[in-house]
């Protein structure tokens, strides 16, 4: 797999983070509106994920590894494990 193709970021709905903490993370990591984030987060609780965004490794990476150190359960997919 080449560094340049895509991949997705998900946030997961683990049940053990607040929504208001998951809420908190997405606005700083991923430097989203309040809007935005809960947008996300009612849409992992309803459906046990969302897709972030997408990208090459190099763009998500680093996104996903802070979601992850901030407690937040987020998995990149590589396109074609889709």
């Amino acid at each position: 797999m080449r560094a340049s193709d895509e991949y997705y970021l998900y946030l997961y709905n683990d049940n053990i983070n607040s929504f208001e903490k998951v809420v908190s993370v997405l606005t700083e990591v991923l430097q989203w509106t309040m809007y935005q984030a809960e947008q996300c987060a009612l849409i992992a609780h309803e459906n046990d994920k969302v897709c972030l965004r997408s990208g090459t490794f190099a763009e998500l990476s680093k996104q996903s590894y802070t979601l992850k150190k901030a407690g937040v359960t987020a998995i990149m997919v590589p396109d074609k494990d889709i």
